[in-house]
């Protein structure tokens, strides 16, 4: 018993410290133990976390006549080797007034595009604050494997008030991202923003940035922008205006903490920023070629007077367009299209053109019995008493015009089509250079004319192609020269030029037709088409934008930022234009 009872006291003497190596031992083989339990486990819990690359990032806002809008998202993830798998998606939302019963899902492996497996379980996300899950269930994702999420969900307050003009409403919107923890590698980012249906081009505003595609799709309106290469932590967001008259409820607008603000506000915010930066030059630079780079595309925005092809055209190729309306279609300069009319009228014997500095036309009364085509006649009524051009009503001729060519290439491919005529216009130059006689010649450049005043080197290629021989001068040259030595030409009859019969005879004019040599013919041509398409309008520029406006109407761009929620959960704005400065914003999601 006394020996059980110093045993005992030996024992509680050694842990009092009796032995002090003994007990310090034990501490350390405890922490060694559990240290080597962590090292073991942890490489298995560190291959555990999400690692993926977002291949595809399609989202659709398809904005409802109630105020609200439908968001669509097609989302396709490849799960990293080794990564945990893929069995949950977050999807962020524009806001809060998203309808977690309204959500909708589908699962289809691969890269889209397969048979889409319907999803039920969809909750509010716990990762996301403003965001729902969804559970990918037997569909998981394995390691190495690439499946697409295609999510539709509606959201009751997406239209708000646009700040720049009370009569129109506007949406705003930046597809879901997810931190750069889990994601990784380059996303193909793509966004669609559906106008109400009813909603002309000519009604329609962009927010800042232009839109890259426009497409026509149930009778909506579609502004699409593309991003082949950004990183899938990353977004963009982007906005459009419509008149308020398409929707019926406009929400009143949020108030948003960190978004940027807009129009001068953003650019104060950029100049704010200077100062960290320590880069004044490189933003000095930036502006500088920005203003540039702005003011080279609004200009060459204003020449595109044809509307632009749909993203998913027709097939084969629209025969049966004029040589006018084929330069229409490849969308020459204006005053190069008027011209080619205005020969066009000449061959007819409808016009004489009494001076070509200033250019001075002149109807032939009566006028002669042809095939007249619309623009010729509008061309005809657009000549002033003066002899002048009313370039207003020539913009009217244009506008009709280019409205005809894009109708008339419905339903056909233009890429097919443009290919087709610039063959034309190639066969007709190698038919006059492959002849030697120089009345076949002649006859041939005659017939060609308006083809080959379609290629944009016709003055070279006149003087290359009559260089030397004599040239026979077509029946309606005397129409478009008749002051030159060598036509004869009197006018009767209330000081308008009359028509004269083919023969030459009759009332009017006595024409003898001359030969020039070749140089001296290329020379005239040259010069004279040079003359009379520099004086067909004064500047190209405006006459041009004057048609754009109507035919293919640049959207205006709004600065408007009254929705500006952004999906994710990112709530910040970067205004720094430096490569050296450190803008954040991080959003959430698996």
């Amino acid at each position: 018993m006394v020996a059980r009872t110093g045993d005992a006291g030996q024992s509680w003497d050694v842990w009092k410290g009796g032995d002090t190596m003994n007990w310090k031992r034990w501490i350390w083989i405890g922490v060694l133990a559990v240290w080597l339990s962590f090292t073991v486990t942890a490489p298995e819990a560190w291959a555990q976390e999400y690692r993926f690359t977002l291949d595809r990032n399609i989202s659709r806002v398809i904005v409802n006549r109630d105020g609200s809008a439908d968001i669509e998202y097609w989302l396709t993830f490849t799960c990293a080797p080794g990564a945990h798998p893929i069995d949950i998606v977050d999807v962020g939302m524009p806001n809060r007034t998203y309808d977690l019963n309204s959500a909708q899902a589908w699962f289809s492996a691969g890269s889209g595009g397969g048979q889409e497996v319907p999803l039920d379980d969809i909750l509010k996300s716990e990762v996301v604050s403003v965001g729902i899950e969804v559970h990918l269930g037997p569909h998981t994702i394995q390691p190495g494997s690439q499946g697409t999420l295609h999510v539709r969900v509606n959201v009751r307050e997406m239209v708000y008030p646009d700040s720049q003009d009370e009569n129109y409403a506007s949406v705003e919107f930046a597809p879901t991202f997810y931190d750069n923890k889990y994601v990784q590698g380059q996303t193909y980012m793509e966004i669609g923003f559906y106008f109400p249906v009813g909603v002309s081009s000519e009604e329609t505003r962009y927010h800042e940035t232009e839109f890259h595609e426009v497409d026509s799709i149930d009778d909506r309106i579609v502004f699409i922008y593309k991003y082949p290469e950004i990183r899938g932590s990353e977004t963009r967001q982007h906005g459009i205006s419509f008149p308020r008259s398409y929707v019926d409820q406009v929400y009143k607008a949020p108030v948003t903490v960190g978004g940027s603000g807009s129009g001068g506000s953003a650019i104060a915010g950029l100049f704010s920023n200077l100062p960290a930066c320590g880069c004044f030059g490189a933003v000095g630079l930036f502006i500088v070629g920005s203003v540039v780079l702005s003011t080279t595309q609004a200009k060459k925005r204003k020449m595109a007077y044809l509307p632009p092809a749909l993203s998913v055209e027709g097939v084969g190729i629209k025969r049966g367009l004029t040589a006018v309306e084929a330069a229409i279609l490849l969308e020459l300069p204006l005053n190069r299209a008027l011209t080619m009319i205005l020969f066009g009228i000449l061959k007819k014997k409808g016009v004489v053109v009494l001076e070509d500095d200033p250019l001075r036309l002149e109807p032939v009364v009566p006028k002669p019995e042809a095939n007249w085509r619309a623009y010729e006649n509008g061309f005809l009524e657009s000549i002033l008493k003066n002899g002048r051009l009313s370039e207003e009503e020539l913009q009217k001729c244009v506008v009709e015009l280019v409205k005809s060519v894009n109708g008339k290439l419905k339903g056909f491919s233009r890429k097919e089509t443009v290919a087709y005529y610039q063959d034309i216009v190639k066969r007709a130059w190698d038919q006059v250079a492959a002849e030697t006689t120089p009345e076949i010649k002649s006859k041939y450049f005659d017939q060609g004319l308006e083809w080959m005043m379609m290629d944009e080197k016709f003055e070279e290629r006149t003087t290359q192609t009559f260089g030397s021989g004599p040239v026979f001068m077509p029946p309606w040259w005397a129409y478009y020269r008749p002051w030159r030595p060598g036509v004869q030409s009197s006018r009767v009859g209330g000081g308008r030029a009359t028509s004269t019969s083919s023969s030459g005879g009759g009332v009017g004019r006595q024409v003898t037709l001359p030969t020039l040599p070749g140089a001296a013919f290329a020379s005239t041509v040259v010069t004279g088409m040079e003359r009379t398409a520099g004086g067909i309008v004064g500047r190209l520029e405006n006459f041009t934008g004057g048609v754009t406006n109507r035919t293919n109407p640049i959207p205006k761009s709004t600065s408007s930022r009254s929705s500006s929620f952004k999906s994710g959960g990112c709530a910040c704005a970067c205004a720094c234009a430096c490569a050296g400065c450190a803008c954040a914003c991080a959003g959430g999601g698996r």
